[in-house]
């Protein structure tokens, strides 16, 4: 795996036995082969590795890893030690690719070998109410996802993000700590073709959690 592995695609999941087969068949059918599938369970209680484990051995690409729970910081972390490609990226468990998604990138990657890290480049699926979310800088205030770095959407060299030293263990949108740090020491470039398929409004969503706790924080 280590010598034939371009990508280790790094997927966090916490109880989305219902969703997660969605993403990894967006996996499956990009048109490249030269992937890994990081399956970092955080912990779920749902029976989720009793649907993947039996499909391990028939994908030899897939591994699949369970930990007590952690957050999806952290489980993000513990990906990037495990990974085994020259390049990183994520993929959020209730998400989707579309089949050019890693070619798009590795090809941006090649044609600027300068850079270290993208990150963008989605397109939204849900109500447009939940396109805006709590601002992580300014709690006070929403924001269209637009204007947000979502963090499934970071691309890059491995040694970049291990060299960053990953990120915080944040409750919410890590990603927007993590941009700016690793923008200070390495060359990061947003890119607008929008191969990330983001699904937005879910009811077990960080988004959407956090947006509902502040609901009830104001009554």
């Amino acid at each position: 795996m280590t010598n034939f592995t371009k990508v280790s695609v790094i997927m966090p999941v916490y109880n989305r036995r219902h969703l997660i087969m969605r993403a990894v068949n967006s996996v499956l059918a990009q048109t490249i082969r030269s992937w890994e599938l990081l399956i970092m369970d955080d912990g779920s209680t749902d029976g989720l590795e009793n649907l993947i484990l039996p499909l391990i051995p028939g994908n030899p690409q897939w591994r699949y890893c369970k930990h007590t729970r952690r957050g999806v910081a952290a489980t993000r972390n513990l990906g990037l030690q495990a990974a085994a490609g020259e390049y990183i990226t994520f993929l959020d468990s209730d998400d989707e690719y579309k089949p050019d998604h890693l070619t798009k990138r590795l090809d941006y990657m090649s044609s600027h070998p300068d850079v270290d890290i993208i990150h963008g480049g989605v397109e939204l699926l849900g109500p447009p109410e939940s396109f805006y979310v709590q601002d992580a800088l300014n709690p006070d205030r929403k924001i269209h996802l637009s204007e947000c770095c979502i963090g499934a959407t970071f691309f890059g060299k491995k040694q970049a993000f291990l060299k960053s030293g990953g990120f915080k263990l944040l409750p919410y949108s890590a990603e927007s700590e993590f941009l700016p740090r690793v923008s200070a020491i390495f060359h990061v470039e947003k890119v607008d073709f929008p191969t990330y398929i983001y699904h937005t409004g879910l009811p077990d969503s960080i988004c959407t959690i956090v947006k509902t706790k502040n609901k009830n924080s104001e009554h």
